[in-house]
């Protein structure tokens, strides 16, 4: 893999938008069951999840870099990573009490809820530790698939295997660039893994 083809893996896949593709995978599969998504053109619904759960996080993240003067992602400290992860953790709890005051799918509050809590994890743990977010968020992302394909249809199956060969694409190409070690990467994954598979069983049923 060429460091122009990881750079554009590391940008088309970026886990700032991993929400727009878990809301992809949701909306296309017809499980937003609510009146008011059916009472509206989709493409009115995708832009506002767009905006909230994706271009508000990356309107964070670029004051982040301009507080710090930071040019490049690679050279965020620790500290700021830290700092970066709680922002998206506010942000995410935020818009998982707005979505919880429509009657949207419990699998998309769901989802939200997962993205608060596993960012609440990712800062915890950037304070002692540093991990791959580009694949915690792809690991996350393939636990949001995984549960898609328990209602048994084929195509969710499909998708739960595009999934994890993206996220082991993306894996490749983090490591390519030289911004992880194998160590980072891996503990990116399997924590990803488990934080998203927690909320899932934890709280299903229970928004």
């Amino acid at each position: 893999m060429s460091a122009r083809f990881a750079n554009l893996i590391s940008l088309v896949f970026h886990p700032i938008f991993v929400p727009i593709y878990g809301i992809l995978a949701i909306v296309n599969f017809h499980l937003v069951v609510s009146s008011k998504l059916n009472a509206q053109p989709t493409f009115l619904w995708m832009s506002m999840f767009f905006v909230l759960l994706s271009l508000l996080p990356l309107l964070g993240v670029m004051f982040l870099l301009n507080k710090f003067k930071i040019k490049e992602l690679s050279e965020i400290t620790l500290p700021e990573r830290r700092i970066a992860a709680w922002v998206l953790c506010v942000i995410y709890a935020v818009q998982f009490f707005f979505f919880d005051n429509f009657l949207f799918h419990p699998i998309l509050k769901l989802f939200v809820l997962a993205l608060c809590l596993s960012s609440g994890v990712l800062a915890i743990i950037c304070s002692y530790k540093k991990i791959s977010f580009h694949v915690f968020g792809w690991a996350g992302l393939l636990v949001l698939v995984t549960v898609l394909a328990q209602l048994n249809k084929p195509i969710y199956i499909f998708l739960t295997l595009i999934t994890l060969v993206i996220t082991g694409i993306v894996a490749s190409a983090r490591l390519q660039l030289n911004a992880h070690t194998k160590q980072e990467v891996y503990l990116g994954f399997f924590i990803g893994l488990i934080c998203n598979i927690a909320v899932y069983l934890f709280f299903n049923g229970r928004v």
